[in-house]
């Protein structure tokens, strides 16, 4: 669940506009960043672990060296296990790992997604004689495959390495070769990718870019949207905007992550016309109907909660309170789903948060949250409501069904087990994990109900975490 962006022009440097944009989507990948510029001449690259307000501060000797027309950026979420990370820094995979070579000059590649049974891939460019630097790296192999294809244009370069990972998983790219960049989707459309434009002012030409997320758009001035990348396409952009736009497979069926607007997206962002945050008023409406519990209050699970509360009151009756409040300047104030398998969650969620005893002290409590992935969170956000806030009792509301099934198609969840759903009961995460007064889960029926409501298909998801049916299949278990 990577953010990529890719920013051109014909005479103006982009490499603060895609500093903007990619801290704009670092909601999307927090454990390292970097981009790689071309000015014409010479590409440049800069990375590091961390936000993009540690890795590209205000005041760098470093980054401001980098100054092009052109540029792909990149924000890590990755998906490798530190089991098939080996001694490589998990950090640092798909960072270091982008960039190739071919005709003596430097492409780069940002991939949001991942890539499953590249092993023969890896066999061919290997006996092409292309040295790979990671055996794990599935953004490697895309840069392995561009850089030994025999192709002579680029762009029959870049659809015959795409026919080649058809299939094989989920993949928004976005590649920068010269002073082009081509932006392609898988034939699923899993994870997103749209085209804007930034009009240019004082004599400096137009810019043209890819992002991940719509709500970033407006992070630049005069800026605005003009489409998604579709399914099974690839985008050529130019310093004029879009150069030419080619279907390279007809093998397209839609199955778009269900856990972007669950989590994942922004509230302004929009996905098949539809914003996350009207998605989740819907759901919290749904989640609604389904509660049994009559609470004084309901309180959301900062951040992603808020907009799941608002259609959950509006439907319930029951108040909004801000009875957990996130500090905006905790050491791990970052999204707490987005941190290192390593790391303790629910030490870092109570750090960042506080129950707020006028809201909680002895009153019956309903917390509402988006998910329930590893069950490392919740159980936090129960004991504080209790000890520190004072509640009398505390109940808690989840506007997804149980996770149950590991995702190999963009997030981190690489096995079942330590998924809290794919092995204990409702009644013993109620009990034994969370230890909250009661439980309750939206069915995957009553998921596909909040999209039937907003006027969307359901069949144009990907539902896979929940029920274990993926549009690609899973790889086998070693």
């Amino acid at each position: 669940m990577c953010g990529i962006v890719g920013v051109i022009s014909r005479n103006r440097d982009v490499v603060y506009d895609a500093r903007t944009l990619l801290n704009a989507i670092n909601n999307r990948g927090t454990q390292a960043c970097g981009m790689t510029v071309f000015d014409g001449k010479r590409t440049r690259c800069h990375y590091g672990r961390g936000t993009v307000a540690k890795v590209f501060p205000k005041e760098c000797k470093k980054w401001p060296k980098l100054v092009g027309s052109s540029c792909a950026g990149h924000c890590l979420y990755s998906t490798i296990s530190p089991a098939d990370a080996g001694e490589q820094p998990k950090t640092e995979q798909p960072v270091v790992f982008h960039r190739f070579h071919r005709c003596g000059r430097i492409g780069a590649v940002s991939h949001n997604g991942n890539l499953v049974g590249l092993d023969g891939l890896r066999k061919q460019a290997k006996q092409a004689g292309y040295k790979f630097r990671s055996e794990t790296s599935d953004t490697e192999v895309i840069a392995a495959l561009i850089s030994i294809s025999k192709k002579k244009d680029f762009l029959e370069t870049v659809i015959e390495v795409l026919k080649k990972i058809e299939g094989k998983g989920a993949f928004s790219l976005v590649i920068l070769f010269k002073d082009k960049l081509y932006g392609a989707r898988d034939q699923n459309q899993i994870r997103p990718l749209c085209i804007a434009k930034k009009d240019g002012k004082n004599g400096d030409s137009d810019s043209y870019f890819f992002v991940s997320q719509s709500s970033a758009i407006p992070s630049l001035e005069a800026t605005r949207w003009i489409r998604e990348v579709q399914m099974g396409e690839v985008v050529v952009l130019g310093a004029d905007g879009i150069d030419k736009s080619v279907r390279w497979t007809e093998r397209t069926k839609s199955a778009f992550c269900i856990c972007e607007p669950i989590y994942s997206l922004n509230p302004n962002d929009t996905f098949f016309g539809v914003s996350a945050y009207a998605f989740r008023v819907k759901a919290g409406e749904v989640a609604a109907r389904k509660n049994r519990v009559r609470a004084d209050c309901a309180v959301p699970v900062p951040e992603s909660g808020r907009g799941y509360i608002d259609g959950f009151c509006s439907e319930s009756g029951i108040p909004s309170r801000d009875g957990l409040i996130k500090s905006r300047y905790s050491l791990d104030g970052g999204r707490t789903f987005m941190e290192d398998r390593n790391v303790d969650r629910g030490k870092i969620q109570k750090r960042k948060l506080q129950a707020n005893p006028d809201v909680m002290r002895g009153r019956v409590v309903l917390l509402v949250e988006d998910s329930i992935f590893r069950g490392s969170v919740a159980p936090a956000s129960v004991k504080m409501s209790r000890e520190h806030g004072g509640a009398r009792e505390v109940h808690m509301v989840v506007c997804s069904p149980p996770v149950c099934f590991p995702c190999h198609l963009g997030l981190d969840t690489g096995t079942s087990e330590e998924l809290v759903a794919s092995h204990m009961s409702l009644s013993e995460i109620r009990d034994q994990k969370i230890h909250s007064d009661s439980l309750v889960y939206l069915s995957v029926a009553e998921l596909k109900q909040v999209l039937k409501e907003l006027g969307l298909n359901p069949d144009d998801f990907c539902f896979g975490c929940f029920t274990g049916k993926y549009p690609v299949p899973p790889p086998k278990r070693r």
